[in-house]
């Protein structure tokens, strides 16, 4: 390096020039210094720095939570009470529905209750072909099985009409018998059908009879002698219920048959 002394003037202003310089960015330098140290000791800074520990916590925290593996019935939970609340909302719509069907059953009730009051009133008939006074309601419908089947094939809503509920005298050929132990069957033959008059008798103290289906007869369960036999012609008295498989008739009683039980003696032991 040169002599100082030696320089020029203008190379001495350079030289004095690069000494300030050099002077004045060690002087920022040591002053952004201080300023670092003086931030760095701040309560603000470490406010700061503790959020920033406190979020990288948080952070790691939602990592971790979303590696947690979700069971299958939770992950399904939405879509489960969506189907749940579906099936309320038709269960709901049902109830309404089934409110409105008993109100018209309600109805429907009450207006039979009028009608059956009216009924009363008038004798228990409202068509005019049918008795409007007691002593033609008891007194029966006389009727062959043959004519009483050819009316249900003919037309049975006419049939109905003019016999069903009604209180008939059917007189016909036993066509077969069937024991029961609280009743009994008589079946009545008609002509040109294989259809039959089904009439059934309920046992009590007035019929003590018993049916031998195999001989085809109905005996006396007293001295068992024989009452009635398969091909005899009977008159039977009963309610008409229409017809099914064949013409059904209840609440059945064999005209001018009566079987009371006698009581046997008790017998004196010496």
């Amino acid at each position: 390096m040169k002599n100082f002394t030696s320089l020029d003037p203008a190379a001495k202003f350079g030289w004095h020039v690069a000494k300030l310089s050099q002077i004045d960015r060690m002087k920022r330098s040591i002053g952004l210094i201080f300023f670092v140290t003086g931030l760095l000791a701040s309560p603000a800074f470490a406010q700061e720095e503790k959020k920033e520990e406190e979020s990288g916590s948080l952070g790691d925290l939602l990592n971790k939570v979303k590696d947690i593996k979700v069971p299958e019935s939770v992950t399904n939970l939405p879509s489960q009470l969506t189907d749940l609340k579906e099936s309320y909302l038709e269960t709901a719509k049902t109830v309404e529905e089934l409110k409105v069907e008993v109100t018209k059953l309600r109805e429907e009730v009450d207006a039979l209750k009028a009608e059956n009051k009216t009924l009363r009133e008038k004798g228990g008939v409202t068509s005019s072909s049918k008795p409007q006074n007691l002593d033609d309601l008891l007194k029966p419908i006389d009727i062959s099985t043959s004519d009483l089947v050819a009316a249900y094939a003919e037309d049975r809503g006419s049939a109905d009409k003019n016999y069903g509920d009604r209180y008939l005298r059917v007189i016909g050929p036993i066509a077969s018998m069937e024991p029961g132990v609280q009743s009994m069957h008589i079946y009545l033959r008609a002509e040109g059908s294989d259809q039959k008059v089904k009439c059934t008798l309920k046992r009590d103290a007035h019929l003590h009879v018993e049916v031998l289906a195999a001989q085809g007869r109905m005996i006396s369960r007293n001295d068992r002698r024989t009452l009635l036999t398969v091909g005899q012609p009977v008159a039977i008295l009963g309610t008409c219920k229409g017809t099914g498989l064949n013409v059904e008739m209840t609440n059945c009683k064999i005209e001018g048959l009566e079987e009371k039980r006698v009581e046997k003696p008790a017998s004196n032991k010496n």
